[in-house]
């Protein structure tokens, strides 16, 4: 008979530390030991484990969003890293932990959401959750112009930190803009590191991937008010559609369309989430946790 106790904010435990990342890895295929390393691991990513002895079996983590809207600041939860141990599933573990979370930070936020894959969208529900709606904003390209934009990789520490001080005096040009160094760094420090570029015509830097003749603009961080149009046109002729990952301050000059992902479900619990559906608002790419 396993012997299981409830743990968390444990990040600097190095014993519990490496078998959160085992189990993340396993799962997920993802670890978060080089984003510990960097000290973007902060107070604000909390896993809720249970352990067998010194080793994770079963994990939900907080994270801690702040969110500036246009109307008010927003204070969420997102729950993240769900996962259980093959060997330990079907005991109950990670309902006691959904279970404690929402009790810990019911009252205590703006709202709890998550982002759910198709094998358990029956499963939130069981907690309150319901499924909500986001919107993307996208719009046809004619752009006759050549390629000026600038790659800026983040292939060290010292291009990491002129990242941070970047994302620190940006100006938000989204309805809602996340506040969460921690966050934008696990992406940027990791498998986005190579998606940054600066366009010098509006001294932004653009988080952007380009697929199949769609350009899609992840962020953009500048320290002045932009327009988005010439930052797509900086990338060349070689896109017909450019699609945010972020809900623009002139959302009305944009095509707007229900956001489908694949194997991705908004699920959200709390009182004010109609006013987020009713705005037509998205959580931004780079806020997925």
């Amino acid at each position: 008979m396993n012997q299981y106790d409830f743990i968390s904010d444990y990040r600097e435990n190095d014993i519990l530390r490496e078998s959160f990342n085992n189990l993340a890895r396993n799962t997920f295929g993802i670890q978060f030991e080089d984003w510990y390393k960097l000290g973007y691991w902060t107070k604000n990513y909390i896993p809720y484990s249970m352990k067998v002895d010194d080793r994770i079996v079963a994990n939900v983590s907080v994270n801690l969003m702040e969110f500036n809207q246009k109307v008010s600041n927003k204070n969420y939860i997102q729950l993240g890293t769900v996962m259980t141990d093959k060997n330990y599933r079907d005991q109950g573990l990670n309902g006691y932990l959904m279970k404690k979370v929402i009790e810990d930070y019911k009252d205590k936020c703006d709202g709890i959401y998550l982002f759910a894959n198709d094998s358990v969208l029956d499963y939130y529900p069981k907690f309150g959750f319901c499924k909500a709606n986001e919107y993307q904003y996208s719009k046809k390209l004619s752009i006759t112009g050549r390629r000026s934009i600038v790659p800026f990789p983040l292939s060290d520490k010292k291009a990491l930190e002129e990242m941070e001080k970047i994302i620190t005096t940006c100006k938000p040009c989204s309805q809602i803009s996340m506040n969460n160094m921690g966050l934008h760094m696990f992406y940027l420090s990791s498998f986005m590191k190579n998606t940054v570029y600066y366009v010098e015509e509006q001294q932004a830097y653009v988080v952007a991937e380009e697929e199949e003749g769609n350009l899609i603009l992840h962020e953009i961080f500048a320290a002045r008010e932009v327009d988005i149009m010439t930052i797509a046109a900086a990338f060349g002729n070689g896109n017909q559609k450019v699609i945010l990952g972020f809900v623009p301050d002139n959302k009305e000059n944009y095509d707007r369309e229900l956001l489908l992902e694949e194997d991705t479900t908004l699920f959200v619990l709390g009182n004010g989430w109609r006013e987020f559906e009713e705005a037509g608002l998205r959580f931004p790419t780079l806020s997925h946790a």
